[in-house]
Formats: C-alpha cells, sequence, structure tokens
C-alpha cells in the first residue's frame, strides 16, 4: 500500500476527530475546577440592576431589585453566544387526558367544566334524578363564582421578588456561591397563597460534585454550573376547591378520577448576542417578552435530534412531550445550537423531583413539554398533583467546555496544516507519484 494512501486516510480521520472539538462544538471534557469568582453588584454593561458572577469560564448575571427571575449566562471568549432562562411562572393543569402540560388543558373554569360535563356527568345524568341533576347543571355553570376558582397561571413577571446572597459558602466539598429568589408578593388575591411560598434556591459550584437527593438518588454536577432548586409549597388548587362538587357525583354513582391534576413550570429558553443586553434590562423593567423577541436562537437539541425554533407555533400547535427519560445521574439536557453547530450553552434536569412534609417524603416523575415560540423555547416541567406539601425539583443550566489543553488558536493551526497536507497528498495521488514524507531513513 503507498504511503500516501495511508496518510491521507489518517488525515481525513484526524480532521473528523478535531472538528469535533471545535471551540463552539459541544465538548466530552468539562473543567474540574473553575477560578474563584468576582461578585460585581453591576452587569456588562455597568448597570446596577444586575449581579454579576464572573470567572474565567463563565459569566453568569442575574436581576437584583425584586424583578423576576431570570438568568444570562456565557462563555468568556464567547461573549457573541449569551443564553437566557426566564422563569415565566406556574400554571396549574388538568391531567384527565395527559400527564404532560399542554395549554389546551390549563385548569380554567371552562376547561374543567367541559371536563366534568363532557366525559362524566353527560353520559350517566339520565342515571341521576331530576333534582339532583339539576343542581349538578347549576353549580358546573358557577363554579368561578361558587368555589372561587384562582387563574390557573401566576406569572412572575407581575410579582414581586427577593433576592438574598449570592454569599460564599464555605465547604470542604466543595466552596460554593449561594443565592436565593423567594416570590414575597402577588398582586392577584386569589393567588396570594403563593407569597413566601415560591422559592428558586441557586447554588454554583467551583469544583465538580455529587448532589445527594434526600438519599432517594444522587447525579453530578460540573465546576461553574448553576445549580437550582424549585421548591413550591402550599399551593392551593383549583381541583380542591370544587371538591363539595365532585363529592356530590360520586354520591350518585358517577366516579371521577381523584388528583387528576399537576403544576408546570414555564420557562423560555432563549440566546443574544452582548450588544442586546440592554434589551435585557429592559424586559426585566417593563415586565413583558421583548428579550424573546430579539433572541436569535436558531435550533436546540432535543431527544438528540435537532429541533428548530425560527417558527411560532404557540397559537397553532400543542406542546410536544418529551417521551425519553434520562439516566438520573446524568440528568435530562437541552443543548443550544446554531444553524449547523451546537453551542456551548446547556439546560438541565432531573426527571424526578421530590414531595415531603414532616412525615414523610416521595418521589414522584416530572414530565416535560416543550414548542417553539419564534426563535425561543418555551419548555414547561410538569409536577403531578401533591396537595399541600412541599415539592423540590433541581434543574441547572451551564457550559459544556473544551478540555484545557486544547485552545481556539491550536485547533485553528492544526486544522489549517492537516488541511495544507491533506491538498498535497491528493495533488501527488493524483499524478500518480508515490509521495514519502518521512523522507530518506
Amino acid at each position: 500500500m503507498k504511503t500516501g494512501k495511508n496518510i491521507l486516510g489518517t488525515t481525513i480521520l484526524a480532521i473528523l476527530a478535531i472538528s469535533l472539538m471545535s471551540p463552539l462544538a459541544v465538548g466530552t471534557a468539562s473543567a474540574r475546577n473553575v477560578e474563584k469568582s468576582e461578585i460585581l453588584p453591576y452587569g456588562p454593561n455597568g448597570s446596577s440592576k444586575w449581579t454579576w458572577i464572573k470567572t474565567d469560564t463563565i459569566n453568569i448575571i442575574f436581576p437584583t431589585g425584586g424583578k423576576k427571575p431570570t438568568f444570562l449566562w456565557w462563555y468568556s471568549e464567547d461573549p457573541n453566544n449569551i443564553y437566557v432562562l426566564k422563569y415565566k411562572g406556574l400554571i396549574e393543569f388538568i391531567t384527565f387526558a395527559t400527564p404532560y402540560y399542554q395549554h389546551v388543558y390549563e385548569a380554567t373554569e371552562l376547561r374543567l367544566r367541559a371536563e366534568l360535563k363532557d366525559k362524566y356527568f353527560e353520559p350517566d345524568q339520565n342515571k341521576l334524578q331530576q333534582q339532583i341533576r339539576l343542581q349538578i347543571q347549576q353549580r358546573l355553570m358557577q363554579l368561578a363564582s361558587l368555589y372561587g376558582l384562582h387563574s390557573p397561571y401566576l406569572p412572575f413577571r407581575a410579582c414581586e421578588w427577593n433576592l438574598s446572597g449570592p454569599v460564599e459558602v464555605p465547604s470542604d466539598n466543595p466552596q460554593y456561591l449561594s443565592f436565593n429568589f423567594t416570590l414575597v408578593g402577588v398582586p392577584f388575591p386569589n393567588l396570594k397563597f403563593a407569597e413566601n411560598n415560591v422559592i428558586i434556591r441557586c447554588r454554583f459550584y467551583y469544583a465538580e460534585t455529587t448532589e445527594d437527593v434526600g438519599g432517594f438518588y444522587t447525579y453530578s454536577v460540573g465546576a461553574g454550573e448553576l445549580k437550582m432548586d424549585l421548591i413550591v409549597r402550599n399551593w392551593t388548587w383549583n381541583l380542591d376547591l370544587i371538591q363539595p362538587l365532585l363529592n356530590t357525583f360520586s354520591d350518585n354513582g358517577i366516579n371521577i378520577p381523584a388528583k387528576k391534576t399537576g403544576l408546570a413550570l414555564w420557562m423560555n429558553l432563549a440566546s443574544i448576542s452582548l450588544e442586546k443586553i440592554d434589551l435585557a434590562e429592559q424586559d426585566i423593567d417593563i415586565k413583558n417578552s421583548a428579550l424573546e423577541t430579539q433572541s436569535m436562537t436558531q435550533n436546540m437539541y432535543v431527544e438528540g435530534a435537532q429541533v428548530s425554533l425560527t417558527q411560532n407555533k404557540t397559537m397553532s400547535d400543542l406542546e410536544n412531550p418529551l417521551r425519553n427519560q434520562a439516566n438520573l445521574r446524568e440528568r435530562y439536557k437541552l443543548r443550544f445550537a446554531d444553524a449547523d453547530t451546537t453551542l456551548a450553552g446547556f439546560f438541565k434536569y432531573v426527571p424526578k423531583a421530590l414531595v415531603y412534609d414532616d412525615n414523610n417524603t416521595t418521589v414522584v416523575d416530572v414530565k416535560a413539554s416543550y414548542i417553539s415560540a419564534g426563535n425561543h423555547m418555551r419548555l414547561f416541567l410538569a409536577y403531578p398533583y401533591f396537595g399541600n406539601k412541599t415539592l423540590e425539583h433541581d434543574p441547572s443550566l451551564g457550559l459544556e467546555t473544551l478540555p484545557t489543553l486544547i485552545t481556539p488558536g491550536i485547533l485553528l493551526i492544526l486544522i489549517a496544516t492537516i488541511s495544507t497536507i491533506t491538498i498535497a497528498i491528493l495533488t501527488y495521488k493524483w499524478k500518480r507519484k508515490t509521495i514519502n514524507i518521512i523522507g530518506p531513513g
């Protein structure tokens, strides 16, 4: 076999291997440690409306002053790709049809009435005495006024939040930053029960660590990853508020499955460039979605496949369930992408959550769904009914990083060198000459 052919094959393999290690591609190795951070009381635009966690690898900013929980993060050497996670709110929905959140099943008066009437009341109403039948019909038509139903949607942007921290927490294994967003003010009277009962507890780790969740399961958290715990306590459920009506159904032989309701955490995933950082600040101040309208996220990798986000399908399609669940130790990861490259940013979540009170703790499944919303993704993490207990769940955000010995400059030099060798080999091969690039021995 000719030497040129051997080198050609080796060269092609080398190019493929190196191309997979592009600085904007997802790397398989991540740093074991992150340098101690600076905690700055301003953002990269100098505004005091941000808190900035700044390290050699990752930058994270989030709003101060009682604003909605929003996180922007980017690789220190790539500020043109700033990833955005915005916590939009909590939505109560019913699960008679599916355990995944889809907007048509939000627990509104109209949806509850339709579900109870169409599926359970009308098929069996002829079995009821006329007085009972008329009584149920009347109650179905006045669900909200009779039972004090609340809006199924708690919009975080309309609420007041308290930010505590960040502070350094000394620990042998390992040291980390800690801070919390606590919902302290709700402007809607029928949702006041959420005040001081919704918390986003955050930990930013300097070194890779293992999280132990109540002794039920563990998973790894990388250095420079922002670990978050969503905590929801004492939620008031619309399905519980109409329990007297459900008892009437049951007393008259119409059985309705118990607790067919859930709570979804709505988040938006987007990306902007550094020059749009002022827009992100305006988005927080005026409480709208201006940031999403300027998002440049074209794709995300979901369940191993690239999903286009360029179209806004929120008015025409239902949310898509995520069918596959990741191994608990690995968690479920969604990756940002542009037209043809996987980018560094990711969002993860554990497909399980804890539900607990003073007496016991149980593990429940988390069901996710998503929809393209026009250059950004709406993601919904759905939790089953947990009564008046406490729900705790573990999402996180971060960056895939390159091995420390390989820099973008080195990669460009290697790719250019190998490309030059390949062109020379192909030229000589075409002239049917045998090449000895090693030289005389």
